[in-house]
């Protein structure tokens, strides 16, 4: 079974600049989330790739059951299908994307982001 990626972001030790973004950009149209890291790094995040790594515990629960492809939230949709309409700052730790079916319960720390970009780089 493939390891959490979020369970696995929370032992990771990252230096402060490396999950410290710099600028931050929903490009809607484009189905992209974009971060500039103060280490100078710049993460890419396509709109069904964070979807399906949604933090929430709804989210989280769906992927360890494996239950089916579609998640309980969007009987309508097949994630591919749903797009990213908002993005907000949780304090100076996480970023909450609001989504085309309504869905935001999930909050995105820096160190969970920084995490997934690493492992986009590695399937690289």
């Amino acid at each position: 079974m493939a390891q959490d990626p979020l369970v696995h972001s929370h032992r990771m030790n990252y230096a402060p600049e490396e999950i410290t973004p710099q600028g931050l950009q929903l490009k809607r149209e484009a189905g992209e989330f974009r971060i500039q890291w103060k280490d100078g790094r710049e993460s890419v995040f396509a709109s069904v790739m964070l979807r399906k790594n949604c933090p929430c515990a709804t989210c989280r629960t769906e992927r360890e059951t494996q239950v089916t492809e579609l998640l309980p939230i969007l009987k309508q949709a097949p994630v591919t299908d749903i797009g990213m309409v908002n993005a907000r700052l949780v304090g100076t730790y996480a970023v909450q994307l609001t989504w085309s079916d309504g869905h935001d319960t999930g909050l995105f720390d820096f160190k969970y982001l920084r995490l997934l970009d690493d492992e986009q780089r590695r399937k690289a």
